[in-house]
C-alpha cells in the first residue's frame, strides 16, 4: 500500500513538473532559444523564441505559470510572416555616434504589439519595452534592463522574417 501511494505521487510530482516546465522563466520551450526576452516591472515577460532549426518563431506574454497570450497559436514556417521587423546598427566613430535598433510588430485581434530594443552612444541610452495599440490608445510599457536577454538584432540579416518597407 505504502509503495502504491509513493508511486502515485512520484508520479504526481513528475506530471506536474512536466507541465510547469513546458516553459522556463522566459517562457521558451526546450526546443526553442531566446531571441529577445525582458521581464517587466509587473514580473511578467515578454519574449521572443524560435524553434533551434527556425522552424518558427513566436512571441509570448505571462509568467511561467501562466502564458497569457502566445502568437501566432499555430508554430510553423509561416510564423515567420506574421511578423514585421524594423531595424538597423551603426558602429561608432569620429563622424559617427554609434547606435542600434530594433522593432518587431505584429497584430492579433486588432490589437498591435511593437516589441522594441534601442541604445544611443552619444545619450548612453538604452531602453527595451512593448508598445500595445488598441484603436486611439496606446501603452507603452518598459522592460527592466537588468533582466534583459537577446536581442532583436539577431533578426537584421534573417531572411525568414517580413522587412518593414522603407
Amino acid at each position: 500500500m505504502y509503495t502504491r501511494i509513493l508511486l502515485l505521487t512520484l508520479f504526481q510530482f513528475c506530471l506536474n513538473s512536466n507541465l510547469l516546465s513546458q516553459v522556463d522563466e522566459k517562457l521558451c520551450k526546450q526546443n526553442e532559444e531566446i531571441i529577445f526576452a525582458f521581464q517587466l516591472p509587473t514580473q511578467k515577460w515578454v519574449s521572443v523564441c524560435k524553434e533551434k532549426e527556425e522552424k518558427y518563431i513566436v512571441y509570448r506574454f505571462g509568467t511561467q505559470k501562466k502564458v497569457e497570450l502566445q502568437y501566432p497559436n499555430i508554430l510553423d514556417s509561416t510564423s515567420w510572416q506574421q511578423f514585421t521587423f524594423n531595424g538597423y546598427s551603426r558602429g561608432g566613430g569620429k563622424q559617427n555616434a554609434a547606435m542600434y535598433f530594433g522593432f518587431l510588430e505584429f497584430i492579433n485581434d486588432q490589437t498591435k504589439y511593437e516589441v522594441y530594443q534601442t541604445w544611443d552612444s552619444e545619450e548612453n541610452l538604452e531602453q527595451c519595452g512593448i508598445v500595445v495599440t488598441v484603436g486611439e490608445k496606446r501603452a507603452d510599457i518598459s522592460g527592466v534592463l537588468k533582466s534583459k536577454k537577446g536581442t532583436l538584432l539577431d533578426l537584421l540579416d534573417n531572411k525568414k522574417i517580413k522587412k518593414q518597407e522603407e
